[in-house]
C-alpha cells in the first residue's frame, strides 16, 4: 500500500477533468493510495480507476459551502492521509488546521483568484476590488503556513514566491483521449465552444459572431458544451437566440461530459471557438484548457487575440485569432476556415503535432509526481 494521500474540493466534482482524471490517476500511478472528497451524490462514493471517491452534499448557497468546510474536515481527519491537497481558496482555512495536526498540505491554485473576483456576478461591483485584495493576502499568508503550491502558470510562481515550495503543473489534455476523427458524427454541426458561458466569456458575443457567420453561410451551426456561470446569463443568452430566430441553429449541451468522452465529441466539428472578452480576468497570463484540447482533436480554432493565446500562437500557426471586441473579424476567420478546407486540415495537424511534442499531460504528470515526492521527503 502507498503513502495515502487526500484530495479535497468545495467547488468541483470528484470526476473533475483535472483533479480525478489527471492528478488523481495519475498519483495512483506512481503508487500512492488516492482519496478524493468533494461534492457529489451519495451513489458516487466507492472506488473508481484505482481512487476512493468520498461525497460530501453539495453545497446550494454560500452558507452551504461554509458547512461543508467542516464536513471535509471531519472526513479529512477520519481519512488517515499523510497529504492532503486542497483545490479551492475557501479550504485554505482548513489547510492551515491540517498543518496544525500535523499533516503536509498542498494548495492547488487553479486560476489568478483576485482576478476571478472581478468576473463574479454575485458580489457587488463596488466591493470587488476589496475582495478581490482580500482574497489575494489570504492566499499568500496561507500558502506560507501549507508544505507547497502547485500553479497552472510561471507567472503564479511570483505571487507564492514566499511559500514553502512551488511547482507549476499545467492543465494540458491526455492525448490519448484527444485524437482527430475526421470531423465525423456530429450531426454537421461545424462550431463548437467548450467550457463554461459567461458574458466574459463570450457568450453573448459568440451569437453576435454567428449572426455575422449566416449573411454568408445561414446554414452553419454551433454546439456549446458547458454550463452557465448564472442563471441570468443563461436567461439573456436564449432569450438573445431567440430573438435572432438562432434556436435552430445553436445547441446547448449542459449535461456534464465525462471528460474521456470529451475529445471525440470535440473532433466531430470543423473548427473550435474561444470567443474571451477584454476583462481583468481574461488578460491574465492563464491560457483557456480548451485550446489545447481543441488542437489535440486536429481541429484549427477561432480565437479572441487575447495576450496569453497570442503567445501560444506563436509557436505553430494552429487557427487565426480575431480582435476579441470585432464578431465580424470573427466570422471572416470563421469563413475563411470553412473555404479552405486544405488549409483548415494544416492549421489542425500544426496544432496536435505542437501539443504531441510539447503541450500534453505526460510532462505534467511526471512534474506533480516528482512535486509529491519532495514535499513528503521534505518531512
Amino acid at each position: 500500500m502507498g503513502v495515502r494521500v487526500c484530495i479535497l474540493t468545495n467547488v468541483h466534482s470528484p470526476f473533475h477533468q483535472r483533479i480525478f482524471h489527471k492528478e488523481g490517476q495519475s498519483l495512483v500511478a506512481a503508487g500512492y493510495d488516492v482519496t478524493i472528497i468533494g461534492p457529489g451524490p451519495a451513489n458516487a462514493t466507492g472506488r473508481r480507476a484505482g481512487l476512493r471517491i468520498e461525497t460530501i452534499q453539495p453545497p446550494h448557497s454560500a452558507w452551504g459551502r461554509l458547512r461543508n468546510i467542516g464536513r471535509l474536515w471531519t472526513a479529512a481527519r477520519k481519512s488517515g492521509s499523510a497529504l492532503f491537497h486542497i483545490q479551492d481558496p475557501e479550504l485554505l482555512v482548513l489547510g492551515i488546521a491540517l498543518r496544525v495536526a500535523g499533516s503536509r498540505v498542498i494548495y492547488d491554485v487553479h486560476e489568478n483568484y483576485p482576478k476571478v473576483v472581478y468576473a463574479r456576478q454575485w458580489i457587488p461591483r463596488r466591493l470587488r476590488w476589496a475582495a478581490s485584495i482580500a482574497v489575494d493576502i489570504l492566499e499568500k499568508v496561507a500558502a506560507r503556513a501549507l508544505n507547497g503550491v502547485i500553479g497552472v502558470v510561471e507567472e503564479q510562481g511570483q505571487r507564492f514566491a514566499r511559500s514553502g515550495s512551488f511547482e507549476v503543473v499545467k492543465n494540458f489534455p491526455r492525448t490519448e483521449w484527444f485524437v482527430p476523427n475526421g470531423h465525423a458524427g456530429q450531426d454537421r454541426f461545424e462550431l463548437i465552444h467548450v467550457g463554461s458561458f459567461s458574458r466574459d466569456r463570450g457568450s453573448e458575443f459568440i451569437i453576435d459572431v454567428l449572426r455575422e457567420v449566416h449573411k454568408t453561410r445561414p446554414q452553419v451551426r454551433l454546439q456549446m458544451v458547458g454550463v452557465f456561470h448564472a442563471a441570468d446569463e443563461e436567461e439573456s443568452f436564449r432569450g438573445l437566440l431567440e430573438e435572432y430566430g438562432l434556436c435552430e441553429h445553436v445547441r446547448c449541451h449542459t449535461r456534464p461530459v465525462p471528460y474521456d468522452a470529451l475529445g471525440k465529441l470535440i473532433s466531430g466539428h470543423r473548427i473550435g471557438l474561444i470567443p474571451g472578452q477584454v476583462t481583468v480576468k481574461n488578460l491574465s497570463p492563464f491560457v483557456p484548457t480548451k485550446l489545447f484540447e481543441y488542437l489535440a482533436c486536429g481541429i484549427p480554432v477561432v480565437a479572441s487575440a487575447l495576450p496569453s493565446i497570442e503567445g501560444f500562437h506563436q509557436c505553430a500557426d494552429w487557427g487565426i485569432l480575431a480582435d476579441p471586441g470585432d464578431p465580424a473579424a470573427h466570422a471572416e476567420a470563421i469563413d475563411f476556415l470553412l473555404r479552405h478546407p486544405r488549409e483548415a486540415t494544416l492549421k489542425g495537424e500544426r496544432g496536435r503535432a505542437l501539443v504531441l511534442e510539447r503541450f500534453n499531460w505526460n510532462s505534467e504528470s511526471s512534474k506533480l509526481v516528482g512535486f509529491y515526492d519532495r514535499i513528503l521527503k521534505a518531512g
